[in-house]
């Protein structure tokens, strides 16, 4: 979302993040009034905004074939991959599933580091070059020493052992290789990660409390990313080993008292909210949902007005509401709820009304899938298969 598409490389799509244009100018702007115009002071404002652009075009270039390493080698594994996408933080591959064995996830992920030193090297030597020819002040000198700088320091921090970062990738793939349990390795590369981005923003807060406030700036931005990324990253991913495959109607809620259409909201209220404790209550007229009468219906209606007021008049008709079938996903109800801020759904199967599914029994599914996780014996590996 918020990114559009640029493209494709070897058959896969690149996009870009509209937060990829606040980062390229924020460098541009650093590089050119900054670094090399301290560095190259007789440089013109022009030339060094000219250099800059070049600089930070060809640095993001980088980025992406360290991802594009990421995503040819994925997809000569097996694994599908859904696009490349550039935002503020450099890039990211996404993959249509996770990788199926240690073996794979070590492939996977090593060779993006092992690109952008590659790429580092490689610019250093051509900055070498320039030396021993006397163009250290050059323009292109200038890029390439840019270049081999940033590319080995882009390769050392995504080495740093904290999922999602390659590094957390590789620490994930040795834990799963040892332990033979994935979702414990994703737990263990995961906290390791929280752990270096707290060191991260401590770092960055230092940095600028001793004056230097950028960088300061943007250490804490990085480390409150990483955080963020490694503790949704073991989320999503207990979330599709446990709700994986798994279908709507294995956990309906059928402990529910259903009214009929013309009774008073006080009668409703008095007879079935209060002493069930029914939040919500379906309106029901021969197993055929009607609407539903929930706390919120009931506030737009004065007190004073529910015995004179019927529920039919009340409710919210099905016609307006979320609803799923047995046969859905439990991670599409789970999105649904999520997307329009509801804590259960209406489970219909055609206009037949079969119960609830409520986000308490979906996220008490995952907290025993969790608890299972870490007494579950070694997985066994599974052959890869595509599914975008």
């Amino acid at each position: 979302m918020g990114a559009f598409r640029i493209g494709t490389i070897a058959g896969i799509e690149i996009r870009v993040h509209w937060s990829w244009f606040a980062i390229f100018l924020l460098l541009t702007w650093w590089l050119s009034e900054g670094f090399f115009q301290e560095v190259y002071g007789d440089w013109s404002a022009t030339q060094a905004w000219v250099v800059s652009v070049v600089a930070v075009l060809l640095f993001f270039s980088s980025v992406l074939l360290h991802e594009l390493s990421h995503s040819l080698v994925a997809r000569r594994l097996g694994l599908p991959v859904r696009n490349i996408t550039l935002f503020i933080f450099g890039g990211v591959s996404s993959l249509g599933s996770e990788p199926t064995s240690a073996r794979q996830e070590f492939q996977v992920a090593i060779v993006g580091p092992l690109t952008s030193f590659a790429l580092g090297i490689a610019c250093a030597a051509l900055a070498a070059i320039a030396y021993a020819f006397g163009e250290e002040d050059s323009p292109p000198a200038a890029v390439v020493e840019y270049l081999a700088f940033i590319n080995l320091s882009v390769g050392v921090f995504n080495l740093l052992p904290g999922f999602p970062l390659d590094g957390g990738r590789v620490l994930r793939a040795t834990l799963w290789a040892r332990s033979g349990n994935m979702l414990n390795a994703t737990r263990w590369a995961s906290n390791a990660g929280t752990v270096i981005s707290f060191g991260l923003i401590a770092a960055g807060v230092l940095s600028t409390l001793l004056g230097n406030f950028i960088n300061g700036v943007w250490f804490i931005v990085i480390g409150w990313f990483l955080r963020n990324a490694s503790e949704s990253s073991y989320q999503q991913l207990l979330f599709r080993r446990t709700l994986g495959g798994r279908k709507v109607g294995e956990i309906v809620n059928r402990h529910f008292r259903s009214a009929p259409p013309d009774i008073s909201l006080e009668q409703l209220v008095r007879e079935y909210m209060l002493p069930l404790g029914q939040r919500c209550v379906p309106i029901v007229v021969a197993d055929d949902l009607l609407g539903l009468v929930s706390m919120s219906d009931l506030r737009h209606i004065a007190q004073e007005e529910w015995g004179t007021t019927t529920v039919f008049r009340a409710m919210t008709p099905r016609e307006r509401l979320h609803t799923v079938s047995s046969q859905d996903e439990l991670t599409t109800a789970l999105e649904t709820m999520a997307a329009h801020d509801v804590h259960q759904l209406p489970v219909l199967d055609g206009r037949s009304f079969l119960g609830f599914v409520t986000r308490a029994d979906v996220l008490r599914l995952i907290q025993v899938g969790r608890e299972l996780s870490t007494a579950a014996p070694a997985e066994q590996p599974v052959s890869p298969r595509r599914s975008d």
